[in-house]
């Protein structure tokens, strides 16, 4: 029997699975729901109903007040108290309109600001019965005649209508690709457009339904957008497509994982024994196969105890083994880290310092005596100083304090912090107690120095001018 391959099988997969997403695509599209738009719903949808509804209720407020004894008087006596009292009135029943009253002579008997529609629509009240004009306010007109039937002028109501837009927004478009305009006619067979919604472009393909609002100069255009069939079937063809390229990725990745995951196993292991060897190891070494899982998780374990040990050792081998602070290299290299970094413009500051009357202590109760003088001033200093200071012993009772990005008036103050906070004695063996008291010299690195050590040698200048006056105390030697 002629033996198969693993890919060989994942393209055989594929085929199977493409022709399968093309059935079922096929299905879904012959048996759809045909989109419908029930015409009815655009003839007369909800929101032209509602502004129909508040231009005939503004309608009859204009016949009531027209009508009204007090308006007619207004009218025909033009004179400022009565005219006056109607509007108090008319506007404590609706403080959201405005009224006009207009002479039939285009008189103001109400005066007050008139936008231009409302002029437009002053000037064409008198031609016929009622008339309206809009923007986002509607003007509602309604002539005033006497008793004898004589025309007196026009009442005019006009009311704000910030709820147009939200209006507007609710008309039920019949779907994504649609246009509808609110337009407001101009006279002369002209229209502007106040309000649009929808894809702009359409509107040069098709012819628009139109919704007349009965009571205003406003109408509801609509263009829809018919997909020919192409249009129509694309979309399907192209998540075919899109599906039957995502199951050839996904089939043929799986298949190259099934035929690689045990070389890419064997590989973990290498790789780890090659970090190993470099001593580091990474979080996690992730293989393919199951039965890798156990050994590797043991060899890690194994690893992991090995380089702690290892970076133990290197550890110790950076402090002082008497006093457990940064021994004379570690402050070397911190010296050099921060004289490299005075280019950038920060400053830092050191501190020497010298163990009062040490040698007395080891003479007078021997080298037992002086290391544990030396092992309680590095303690001292540790519980004493920042986290940020670096702290070194430097050989026998010198200690220097590195003050990282501090200038020499900060560190002073530091270390007049440290002598004050020093414990003023320690228990050195068995009844023997010490007075603990240091002297120290103070300098900073400058951006003048040719070399680092230049700042140590200014520091060390002034350790000595401190044990000269008496010990006890801080010198200060800043650089020239």
């Amino acid at each position: 029997m002629r033996p198969s391959s693993i890919l060989r099988f994942g393209l055989s997969l594929v085929a199977a699975l493409v022709l399968l997403t093309g059935l079922v695509t096929a299905a879904i599209y012959l048996t759809r729901p045909e989109a419908s738009v029930v015409m009815d719903e655009l003839d007369k949808p909800v929101m032209a109903t509602q502004i129909e509804f508040l231009a005939t209720a503004m309608q009859r407020t204009a016949a009531r007040i027209a009508t009204h004894p007090q308006t007619l008087e207004c009218f025909a006596t033009a004179a400022p108290a009565v005219c006056q009292a109607q509007a108090a009135n008319l506007h404590a029943l609706n403080q959201d309109a405005t009224v006009l009253f207009v002479t039939a002579g285009q008189n103001q008997l109400l005066p007050g600001f008139l936008p231009g529609d409302t002029r437009q629509l002053i000037a064409t009240a008198g031609r016929g019965g009622e008339s309206a004009s809009a923007s986002f306010s509607l003007s509602i007109s309604h002539p005033v005649v006497s008793a004898e039937g004589k025309r007196l002028g026009v009442v005019i109501v006009e009311q704000s209508m910030p709820q147009l837009q939200a209006l507007f927004d609710t008309l039920p478009l019949p779907d994504a690709a649609a246009y509808a305009e609110l337009q407001q006619k101009q006279g002369e067979g002209t229209a502007s457009v106040l309000m649009r919604r929808g894809n702009q472009a359409i509107k040069s393909r098709n012819a628009p339904n139109w919704i007349a609002l009965a009571g205003t100069p406003w109408t509801i255009a609509v263009w829809r957008y018919e997909k020919p069939v192409i249009e129509r079937v694309a979309p399907y063809f192209l998540g075919w497509l899109l599906a039957s390229l995502l199951i050839a990725v996904l089939v043929m990745a799986f298949t190259l994982t099934v035929r690689n995951r045990v070389g890419d196993s064997l590989r973990m292991l290498v790789r780890f024994t090659n970090d190993l060897r470099q001593q580091r190891l990474r979080a996690d070494y992730p293989v393919s196969l199951e039965e890798f899982i156990s050994p590797i998780e043991t060899m890690l374990k194994i690893g992991k105890i090995m380089l702690g040990k290892q970076k133990e050792v290197t550890s110790q081998a950076r402090l002082d083994h008497l006093s457990q602070v940064n021994n004379r290299r570690s402050f070397d290299e911190k010296q050099k880290e921060l004289f490299a970094s005075m280019k950038d413009g920060w400053s830092h500051s050191l501190l020497i310092m010298d163990i009062d009357n040490f040698k007395q202590v080891n003479d007078t109760f021997g080298h037992e005596a002086g290391d544990q003088l030396i092992i309680k001033f590095g303690e001292a200093l540790k519980i004493t100083l920042r986290n940020s200071d670096f702290i070194a012993r430097l050989g026998g009772d010198e200690f220097c304090v590195l003050f990282p990005f501090t200038p020499l008036e900060r560190a002073q103050e530091l270390a007049e912090r440290l002598r004050a906070n020093m414990p003023e004695s320690v228990e050195l063996i068995k009844g023997v107690t010490q007075r603990l008291s240091w002297s120290g010299g103070l300098s900073e690195y400058s951006r003048d120095d040719k070399e680092e050590n230049e700042a140590l040698a200014r520091a060390d200048a002034a350790l000595l001018e401190a044990k000269r006056s008496g010990r006890n105390v801080t010198r200060i030697r800043a650089a020239a």
